[in-house]
């Protein structure tokens, strides 16, 4: 896939360009049918299957929402969407002046002009242009002016749910990521660096990687089965998100304990896949009743990931 900084950048217009356009946060099943049907129309007319995306996320810089939410990392947005063989994508950096580019201008110009669009597939909700002018009434009805033809894709719904970026980090952000994960079609990850903890893990008869994510997005707090990629490794773990009220900690800190595993492994980069929630996040008496706790949460992870006792 080849990835373009700005439509700017492109000297002329692209051979039968088959688009689609928005953010694309998380790259969910209802971005991934849309990407497919691109990929496969593309082939269809002999074109191009284009994705012509933003960073960073037009919430935050038109909020100034510092920590905006978000599902995947541009790294991850790219990678994910690579995975769908897609030809070409424009990564356009979005900013206060680009966002007040009228639906009209955007259409014409950039679009039409200098993209030379044939086709342009988006889901039914899409808006764009300054103050959200357009929509896809609009976007249909330029297209018939401009020559170019509008597919509107049906939202997917997975468990009576309609899948949305929006309702997605709810989901995660209230700890349900075995639901989160059937929207997204995989399960949801967090990739971070080792740090140093307050090595209580190691008392407990537990050991911990404490874990400096790369994103603000993180489930919410509570004890869930995870895989940790470690080079190239795929290590079952129980992760803790919280507080631990056990000890009276003010600070949320993301650590796991990689079962079967007791090795140094400060700085190295962990990508954390959660599975399920175990449970959430509680006091316990004495660190007795908690490692007798987390002797129950290791089994329960070896018995959902179908990890055999070593």
């Amino acid at each position: 896939m080849e990835v373009i900084p700005s439509y700017s950048c492109l000297k002329h217009p692209l051979n039968n360009p088959v688009l689609t356009l928005g953010n694309f946060d998380g790259v969910h099943l209802g971005h991934q049918e849309i990407l497919s049907r691109i990929r496969e129309r593309s082939r269809e007319i002999k074109g191009t299957s284009l994705v012509y995306t933003f960073h960073p996320h037009p919430f935050e810089v038109l909020t100034q929402e510092k920590q905006f939410l978000n599902i995947t990392t541009l790294e991850e947005k790219l990678k994910l969407i690579e995975k769908e063989k897609i030809d070409i994508l424009i990564c356009e950096p979005f900013t206060l002046e680009f966002s007040q580019i009228s639906a009209e201008a955007f259409v014409k110009e950039i679009l039409c002009e200098r993209i030379g669009v044939k086709e342009i597939f988006v889901g039914e909700d899409y808006t764009f242009g300054s103050k959200r002018q357009g929509n896809i009434h609009y976007l249909m009805k330029m297209g018939k002016a401009l020559n170019f033809r509008v597919k509107i894709i049906d939202s997917i719904v997975v468990d009576n749910i309609i899948v949305k970026s929006s309702k997605i980090r709810e989901l995660i952000q209230l700890g349900e990521v075995s639901v989160a994960n059937r929207l997204l079609g995989r399960n949801y990850s967090l990739t971070g660096k080792v740090i140093k903890g307050k090595g209580r893990g190691v008392d407990l008869g537990f050991p911990t990687a404490n874990i400096k994510p790369a994103k603000a997005l993180h489930p919410g707090v509570g004890v869930y089965a995870v895989w940790v990629n470690l080079e190239n490794q795929r290590l079952p773990g129980a992760m803790n998100v919280g507080y631990n009220p056990t000890f009276r900690d003010r600070e949320l800190s993301l650590e796991v304990h990689i079962l079967d595993f007791n090795k140094s492994i400060y700085g190295k980069e962990l990508k954390i896949s959660f599975v399920s929630r175990i449970r959430k996040e509680k006091a316990f008496s004495s660190p007795e009743e908690l490692i007798v706790q987390m002797q129950k949460d290791v089994s329960e992870v070896r018995k959902i990931l179908r990890i055999n006792n070593k």
